[in-house]
């Protein structure tokens, strides 16, 4: 499925050969991306060009050779370099993807790969090459035979896990503030189909409206009300992909109406939510 606008042409599609994964093209002139989350593991390769993307850690650019992983409820926003040209392919690997990646590299003794990458900007140009040529020959209608599809893939894979994967850390024990705001993150994931005033937040938690804001952004990066649009988002994308209407799941998540839920979905991924509903396996 492909979404073209006067500054940009992004395609998303599937491929049948490749379980829990989604892939896309992105070709970017001068565009801002919103803060956003993905609950897949993103993997996005440049081609040409360059993109400015800004996490929690600090703010990097990639551009060719360069591999950008984010890890799954990872926010971040970026630009366009200079307001010039990016052009990307990216990897959705949503948890069906990282099973599957973990049952074909734990057949063998001895070559099991830790499937924990750490989130970040990789400067591996023959790493990114291998993506790309795998990327490639997955290329939605494209002519590569399955045999040599799959290959590509598990080479790719192979290489980035191999190089970069590790045991997944330990979560550190919370302190006081942090429970606290887990409280209020777990409330607002219990009820994210309503619109939940701060009050309220503040008085589950004891602290004052401003306190509460200022803590929470602290802990996750962005503000309530953001947070909880972004959880409106990835139930949406979960009730498009299981065939409800746009209007259907911008009612059933809490968005105002279907234009509320157009805007803020294309804001975050690039494409509107129609266009996420025809993803289909390409094969």
């Amino acid at each position: 499925m492909t979404h073209v606008t006067q500054d940009s042409e992004v395609t998303y599609w599937r491929d049948a050969a490749l379980e829990g994964a989604a892939l896309a093209t992105a070709r970017y002139g001068a565009h801002e991306f919103g803060r956003h989350v993905h609950d897949e593991l993103v993997i996005v390769m440049t081609e040409r060009g360059a993109g400015e993307c800004r996490t929690r850690a600090g703010s990097d650019v990639a551009g060719p050779g360069t591999v950008w992983v984010f890890g799954p409820g990872e926010y971040h926003c970026g630009a366009v370099w200079e307001d010039k040209a990016w052009h990307y392919r990216s990897i959705y690997l949503d948890e069906r993807g990282l099973a599957a990646l973990g049952t074909v590299f734990g057949r063998d003794p001895g070559n099991e790969l830790p499937l924990f990458v750490p989130p970040g900007l990789y400067h591996d140009v023959q790493l990114c090459g291998l993506l790309l040529k795998a990327h490639a020959s997955l290329d939605e209608n494209g002519p590569t035979p399955l045999m040599e599809r799959q290959a590509h893939w598990w080479a790719a894979m192979g290489m980035l896990f191999g190089r970069y994967g590790q045991p997944k850390p330990a979560a550190a024990e919370p302190g006081r503030e942090a429970h606290r705001m887990a409280r209020v993150r777990d409330y607002i994931d219990a009820h994210y189909d309503r619109d939940v005033p701060i009050d309220e937040l503040a008085a589950l938690v004891g602290l004052s409206r401003y306190h509460l804001m200022r803590a929470f952004c602290k802990e996750y990066g962005l503000p309530p009300h953001a947070y909880a649009n972004q959880v409106r988002l990835i139930a949406a994308k979960r009730l498009l992909a299981a065939g409800r209407t746009a209007a259907d799941a911008a009612a059933s998540v809490g968005f105002y109406d279907q234009s509320h839920l157009n805007r803020v979905f294309k804001r975050a991924y690039g494409i509107t939510p129609g266009a996420y509903a025809a993803l289909k396996p390409a094969r």
